[in-house]
């Protein structure tokens, strides 16, 4: 279990290296932790995340939405593993044999499963497996889930059915509508958030701002 402080995962999906480091100058030691996407890395290369490793000394979380066969699948979670990245998100949908082949490799890189997407499209196809998703995590040890924290009643069910235990990282907030806070309120580890941070006037008061807001949900 990662530990909780602010509850703060910070989405780093700005557009170089100049742009990451000086945000994670302003507002990095207020961020439990940190997700990477492709743009980033695509950019700069994944040597990125064992800077930004080196540097923070806080859990990697490479949002990389693993989803193909489990040969592809191994050699992504590897390679991220070896970059410094402290977990790995995967889809649901790439089924039982390549999840447990994922489970397999991991190793010390804790895997994360997608439940639900947060865009509008997700009500569409991932919604439908959440509950089937969500079990699969539990069933096969896995760190943690990702649940659409712009809809917290989807949290909170996930919650029960993982149990206490695994970690819940929430997107969807700010930007998609996710309210600061009730992700943790409904059962979240973490609410992963980018463009509400790195958007804003002011970084360090935003922070603030969503500190103040999960604090009375905070356990640790």
């Amino acid at each position: 279990m990662w530990k909780q402080h602010s509850g703060i995962m910070l989405a780093l999906d700005v557009e170089n290296r100049a742009q990451a480091f000086r945000l994670l100058d302003l507002i990095g030691e207020d961020c439990d932790a940190i997700k990477f996407n492709y743009p980033l890395v695509l950019r700069e290369g994944l040597s990125i995340v064992t800077e930004v490793k080196n540097r923070c000394k806080k859990p990697i979380l490479c949002d990389f939405k693993v989803a193909d066969v489990p040969v592809t699948n191994d050699r992504i979670i590897r390679i991220c593993g070896e970059a410094g990245a402290d977990g790995v998100m995967v889809h649901g949908f790439i089924g039982m044999d390549a999840l447990q082949s994922a489970v397999q490799v991991a190793g010390n890189t804790a895997l994360f499963l997608v439940t639900q997407m947060t865009n509008p499209g997700g009500l569409d196809f991932t919604a439908q497996f959440t509950d089937e998703f969500a079990a699969m995590a539990r069933t096969f040890g896995l760190a943690g889930v990702q649940a659409p924290g712009n809809r917290p009643e989807v949290v909170r069910h996930v919650r029960k059915i993982i149990g206490p235990d695994m970690m819940i990282v929430c997107c969807g907030i700010g930007a998609q509508g996710g309210k600061f806070g009730a992700a943790i309120e409904a059962g979240a580890t973490f609410e992963i958030i980018g463009r509400a941070i790195y958007d804003a006037k002011d970084p360090v008061a935003k922070v603030a701002e969503i500190k103040a807001a999960t604090r009375p949900f905070i356990k640790s």
